[in-house]
């Protein structure tokens, strides 16, 4: 690891905070859009910031690769040290709180119902909604493991560009062959046909659905004084590039010429497009606001967090949605606002409150010493 840059780099601080919060406002927004009756509003207004904001994975992705390939670039890895501390931070607190879930799933503690569930849970991040992201985060380190050496010799900004019109083909393919079907394929006719349909319907939990994003990433770690110079010279073409692109999406939904789950699909060469083009066009917003001394220190900070709010808002969603909300008399957009405000600092003292670390540092009570009084014969 390249030591002397630690704690020096903040480019991708705003990123990771705006992602996570992304993540929480499509799950607010997706429960209030399926309770229309209990809490109506604008379902259009709600429905297009949903479907433009998803893009909050492809921020993370990104950002992982950019910052495996900075921190330990033409560097010999300690890969036991770095699978270790990736078991601590990473892989403890989602056993812990797939554990949770499944409890809260089952409402059992009978761990002849709950170890089925939890050990299928564990593999495929289906506890709850979208902890899928954790078990690809592994994927995504064990994906840089294989190819570290080979990147930094042979990745060229060509082989990215070739990998974004593979990606695209890849998902026209799955297109035509399972949403759009053109032709009559018996997908349980064999073991090859069944794994290619679970490619498909799975397909968000695997690497190859995100390989062109997570390359662009360690391209830009690689290169980082030439991503900077680029991506600034091209902000302002790639922001009204995602202006455009994001009103064509919103339009498409509003006219009806797609449907709404339709219009929910990040697979689709338009959505990936529209989320390059914002990552182009943030990434000097991000290291702007990095550099600048007032918001420096809170990024910081809550960039530290993304893995509490990521872990843990799902719960508190859950409790607030059913026990809370219904109680308070509110508009539905003040009950979203609170929503979102109130999340984050609950997810961070759960979090923080279930790591084995925290348990471990706790002070230990002292024993009390036995004080021994000399009356010297009194």
């Amino acid at each position: 690891m390249n030591s002397n840059r630690k704690g020096t780099f903040q480019d991708l601080n705003a990123l990771f905070v705006f992602g996570a919060a992304t993540v929480l406002v499509i799950h607010i927004l997706g429960f209030f859009i399926q309770t229309q009756s209990e809490y109506p509003w604008n379902t259009d207004i709600e429905a297009v910031l949903l479907i433009l904001l998803r893009f909050g994975r492809s921020l993370f992705i990104f950002a992982t690769g950019m910052l495996l390939f900075y921190w330990y670039q033409k560097r010999q890895v300690d890969w036991g040290a770095f699978w270790r501390k990736r078991w601590r931070v990473i892989v403890l607190p989602y056993i812990i709180w797939t554990a949770i879930y499944t409890v809260f799933k089952l409402q059992t503690v009978n761990v002849a119902q709950l170890a089925p569930q939890f050990f299928h849970s564990l593999l495929t991040g289906s506890s709850f909604y979208h902890l899928y992201y954790i078990p690809l985060y592994l994927q995504l380190n064990l994906l840089f493991f294989v190819c570290k050496e080979w990147f930094e010799r042979y990745l060229r900004f060509w082989m990215v560009a070739l990998l974004f019109f593979l990606q695209n083909a890849l998902y026209v393919a799955f297109h035509y062959l399972f949403a759009d079907p053109q032709w009559a394929i018996d997908w349980s006719a064999g073991p090859l046909l069944s794994l290619i349909e679970h490619g498909y319907v799975s397909g968000q939990n695997y690497v190859y659905m995100y390989f062109f994003t997570f390359a662009l990433g360690a391209y830009a770690g690689l290169h980082v004084d030439k991503w900077r110079l680029w991506t600034d010279r091209i902000k302002l073409p790639a922001w009204i590039l995602t202006i455009s692109l994001g009103v064509w999406i919103a339009y498409r939904y509003l006219n009806n010429h797609i449907s709404y789950e339709q219009s929910l699909n990040i697979f689709d060469p338009i959505y990936l497009i529209y989320t390059t083009s914002f990552l182009v066009s943030f990434y000097p917003l991000s290291r702007y606001l990095g550099k600048l001394p007032a918001l420096s220190e809170w990024l910081s900070k809550w960039a530290r967090y993304n893995m509490a709010i990521y872990l843990v808002h799902p719960l508190i969603l859950f409790l607030l949605e059913s026990y809370v909300i219904f109680r308070l008399n509110w508009s539905t957009p003040v009950l979203m606002a609170a929503m979102f405000v109130i999340t984050p600092p609950l997810c961070i003292f759960l979090y923080e409150h279930t790591l084995i670390s925290f348990w471990n540092q706790r002070p230990k009570r002292k024993s009390r010493r036995r004080v021994q009084i000399n009356t010297h014969g009194a």
